[in-house]
């Protein structure tokens, strides 16, 4: 049996996005393959159990931070550097006490984001065991490609260049670890995001923006779209899904826009506040500056929600049963939002392809296409 050390930051229910719902269906579906995983991870006020023979969970310590909200400024402050390398030495000790404990060595380390790079070299170098990293989400996605920080361009980097194999959610993704680390493309595999789906339910004229309140995500050209859309549909409503630093900002953009009568801000979600969100939403919209992947879009789509989604997002190169828009655009995002509430045959139409499609996301293929990646590293 291949046993593979896996090293993460987050799985349900601790979760700030899609990093811990992808950690959560590879990790299942590889069990569910014959793998062994222990899933290394931080110890969290909830804890987490394994629901499958072969998928061990190991908390690590502690932590407060959910590392994905970071400040909209080019400072973070407070000890965010201090526990990320804290939580990165105890695991470190933790593998080599399991290493040794066991008397085997772990086939792979399999690491996500720069997260727990630190942890994955320094285990590969003194065990020579293969490294194997996947990239959600690059520093350039995160900050919105204005102000990248180096101290996680440079982890980031260090990582990849000295993983055996570097696993992209996307080709958009493959192309800024190309361009932006100069990554060898040869040792990059690309393998998609997938979703469990969601029961459908009865639709509201509800638009929908579910997401991280950063840059990345684009909230606020959601919002100046809900404007042109509100003179046109007078029923809608336009819901804010999510937590983050930006929501203050947010919500006086919504007063100044005039749509604050007609907006909601949730804050954050419970999974079935999620999955219900989607299920009674007629459109959602991920109108993200820059979206490596966008796990969300398929959640929707999965129930049955049409989804408009950003140029500039790894799912729409990947699926087609989607309207896409540029970002900044937001006179054609709402004439988009527009056609989906008003014109019920388009509406229908790119629900049931959306979900005839969306069979082929599932984590069952995302854990052969790993699987080929840790044959191919030992």
């Amino acid at each position: 049996m291949m046993k593979i050390a896996m090293i993460g930051w987050e799985y349900p229910p601790f979760k700030a996005g899609g990093l811990a719902t992808h950690c959560y269906g590879l990790t299942r579906s590889l069990s569910d393959k014959n793998v062994h995983i222990d899933f290394y991870m931080p110890k969290t006020k909830q804890s987490t159990k394994s629901d499958r023979p072969n998928l061990k969970i190991i908390e690590v310590g502690e932590t407060e931070i959910f590392p994905y909200d970071r400040p909209d400024s080019k400072e973070i402050v407070g000890n965010f550097y201090d526990a990320v390398y804290y939580y990165n030495s105890l695991v470190i000790s933790k593998v080599e006490e399991n290493i040794k404990k066991y008397n085997s060595k772990y086939d792979a380390i399999h690491c996500h984001d720069w997260l727990t790079m630190k942890a994955g070299i320094s285990i590969k170098e003194k065990w020579g065991i293969p490294l194997v990293v996947t990239i959600h989400s690059t520093e350039y996605d995160r900050a919105g490609w204005l102000y990248p920080n180096q101290w996680f361009i440079d982890i980031e980097k260090e990582g990849m260049q000295k993983a055996d194999r570097v696993i992209a959610v996307s080709n958009f993704t493959k192309k800024v670890i190309v361009e932006k680390y100069g990554i060898n493309p040869d040792k990059i595999t690309v393998v998609n995001n997938a979703v469990y789906p969601i029961a459908e339910g009865s639709k509201k004229e509800i638009v929908l923006f579910l997401g991280r309140l950063t840059i990345q995500k684009g909230a606020e050209f959601f919002l100046r779209a809900a404007q042109k859309v509100k003179d046109f549909e007078h029923d809608a409503k336009f819901v804010v899904a999510g937590a983050g630093d930006m929501l203050p900002r947010l919500i006086n953009q919504a007063i100044d826009l005039g749509i604050s009568d007609r907006t909601i801000f949730t804050g954050r979600l419970t999974d079935d506040e999620v999955k219900h969100i989607y299920s009674i939403s007629s459109v959602y919209v991920m109108p993200s500056v820059s979206e490596p992947f966008g796990i969300t879009a398929l959640e929707a789509i999965s129930a049955g929600t049409p989804t408009i989604a950003s140029k500039t997002a790894g799912f729409s190169e990947a699926f087609k049963n989607c309207l896409r828009v540029d970002f900044w655009d937001t006179d054609e995002m709402a004439n988009k939002i527009v056609s989906l509430l008003r014109y019920n045959p388009l509406h229908k139409t790119l629900a049931d392809e959306g979900k005839r499609e969306i069979d082929l996301f599932t984590w069952d293929n995302v854990a052969d296409k790993t699987i080929d990646v840790y044959r191919g590293v030992t």
